[in-house]
């Protein structure tokens, strides 16, 4: 939980953490990619910090990605679900 607090950043912010891990990185996935899509948009319309915020969401996105493969694999050799 620690690290999925640290890699997502604002991504995490009211998490539900009754729920399990997979889903929370899930979720931290869709927020991020609608952060993503945000940061696009702000590039279209020629925002100068739209590239930054852009990058920046993209980075997190495949960490959050990588996360989740390291989470999968933990739950499956643990047969914790």
């Amino acid at each position: 939980m620690k690290l999925l607090s640290t890699l997502a950043g604002p991504a995490n912010t009211n998490a539900d953490e009754t729920q399990p891990v997979s889903a929370q990185i899930a979720h931290c996935i869709e927020r991020t990619k609608t952060e993503a899509s945000e940061g696009a948009a702000l590039v279209d319309a020629c925002v100068p910090h739209g590239r930054a915020m852009l990058t920046q969401a993209q980075k997190r996105l495949e960490t959050l990605e990588a996360l989740k493969v390291l989470e999968s694999v933990v739950s499956e050799r643990l047969n914790v679900h």
